[in-house]
């Protein structure tokens, strides 16, 4: 059985800002095209693009958190690893998160991965691996208060 996990939802406000205009950018442009039921397709259309961003972009994130939801610790470590470097390499996706992914989380994907590392870490007894990722995300996210 899957151990219990600990999650944090920090949630940055002002993302819903710009989701309700990119949104609001749909509806108007069926709206002008002239489709019939705009509102109820321009809604249809944003959460299906909402649930393909999610779906594409951080897959090794969502890997890994089937992995740790499975109890599979040790195959979720790699999987983090890579979204980690997939973000990192890719930071701007990472920054503005809110319009590329639609995503309202005050968390970056690469503070989520380097956390979850360390969790499957302690989970796993390997407090040496642990602090080593402690240490990044402290000097990487000094603002970051899970550790």
């Amino acid at each position: 059985m899957a151990p219990k996990i600990p999650s944090v939802h920090k949630i940055n406000f002002s993302a819903y800002v710009v989701q309700a205009a990119i949104l609001s950018l749909i509806i108007f442009g069926l709206y002008i095209f002239s489709v019939t039921n705009y509102v109820v397709i321009g809604v249809a259309l944003y959460f299906l693009l909402s649930i393909y961003l999610k779906i594409l972009i951080p897959k090794w994130h969502r890997k890994g958190v089937f992995y740790v939801k499975k109890g599979a610790l040790q195959e979720a470590i790699p999987a983090f690893e890579k979204s980690y470097e997939f973000f990192r390499n890719n930071q701007w996706i990472d920054r503005y998160r809110a319009l590329m992914l639609l995503s309202t989380s005050h968390l970056t994907y690469m503070e989520m991965a380097l956390v979850n590392i360390i969790y499957c870490y302690q989970q796993l007894g390997d407090q040496n691996m642990a602090r080593k990722y402690i240490k990044k995300l402290e000097e990487e996210f000094p603002e970051n208060r899970m550790v």
